[in-house]
């Protein structure tokens, strides 16, 4: 009786190991970004093939033959506690080979969407675009009118995130 509960306890180790082994060797994909297609990430990286995990919310973009076209950075979790008029506006932000800023993209999120077009509208988003991590912490951008909470909640955020690569 005492062997066959070992067993059965041996058993139940061996296969919650596994089973935390298969979880841990995980190889994220560009599944895991927070895009409808790799279409859509092909706007800001024409020959994007395939995206990498670096690390938390850090992904390198590859054309077909592996070559780094940039790095795909998302604003959550670094920004998760930065509020717009609804919440919290998650981004994804592009950065090309160099390290400059190619595109600021909102993700899916709660603000009104008449607030978060007028940023759109604006050209808020591409406020930022050209610079270098560093530049672009150090720009103040004047907030969209009609939609202040909205536009602070996305510089605040691109912000935080942006603080984490430095």
């Amino acid at each position: 009786m005492k062997k066959t509960k070992l067993f059965f306890a041996g058993l139940v180790l061996a296969l919650s190991t596994l089973s935390f082994a298969q979880c841990t060797s995980y190889t994220p994909t560009e599944k895991d970004l927070p895009i409808e297609t790799l279409s859509e990430l092909q706007v800001a990286y024409p020959k994007a093939a395939y995206v990498e995990m670096m690390a938390t919310a850090k992904y390198v973009v590859k054309d077909a033959k592996g070559k780094v076209l940039g790095t795909v950075l998302l604003s959550s979790p670094y920004s998760d506690d930065i509020n717009g008029f609804n919440g919290p506006t998650p981004l994804q932000i592009a950065l090309d080979g160099k390290g400059k800023i190619i595109e600021v993209r909102v993700l899916e999120n709660n603000e009104t969407p008449s607030f978060l077009k007028r940023v759109v509208d604006a050209g808020y988003l591409d406020s930022w675009n050209g610079l270098t991590v560093e530049e672009a912490l150090n720009k103040e951008v004047d907030a969209v009118s009609g939609a202040t909470y909205s536009s602070r909640g996305i510089q605040k955020s691109l912000k935080a995130r942006l603080e984490a690569v430095k």
